[in-house]
């Protein structure tokens, strides 16, 4: 029997598109800060996802000219997200705004998601008092035009 390129999820999965067909294009999608994980934690992450026939994203299949909304509409097709929270994630408009879009999938669909705490203490990504809310309101408090985003 041949292979699906897509994967069955379970009915109890409750997709955001009307169209939804019962099947995901990825089974992971991952939302990183490339320059802290990349080249290690996610790089061997990928690795064990290939040799376990998990079917992951991550943004480095993406044609280098390829903007974020097409970033979104990759983790909109796929059935889980881990988000790997880092040193530097804050400081990224791609990853927050991936995470912006994570969170009402997660609250109104069921998506699906794991979060990985790489260098950092859990804490530090509280919305209201840790070391994250600083830097997002440093570095994003004002509404940037899609050219300032920083991957």
């Amino acid at each position: 029997m041949a292979a699906s390129s897509s994967t069955s999820v379970p009915s109890s999965h409750c997709p955001d598109s009307p169209s939804y067909s019962g099947k995901w294009e990825y089974d992971v999608f991952l939302c990183f800060r490339g320059a802290d994980t990349r080249r290690d934690f996610t790089s061997h992450l990928m690795a064990a996802f290939a040799r376990g026939k998990i079917k992951a994203f991550m943004d480095g299949m993406l044609d280098k000219t390829e903007s974020i909304d097409e970033l979104i509409s990759v983790l909109q097709r796929s059935a889980l997200s881990i988000v790997i929270f880092s040193e530097s994630f804050a400081e990224s408009s791609w990853c927050l705004e991936e995470v912006a879009t994570i969170a009402p999938r997660m609250r109104d669909f069921g998506h699906r998601v794991l979060p990985v705490f790489y260098k950092v203490d859990p804490s530090d990504v509280s919305e209201d008092s840790g070391s994250y809310a600083a830097t997002i309101e440093q570095k994003h408090g004002a509404s940037k035009s899609p050219d300032d985003r920083k991957k």
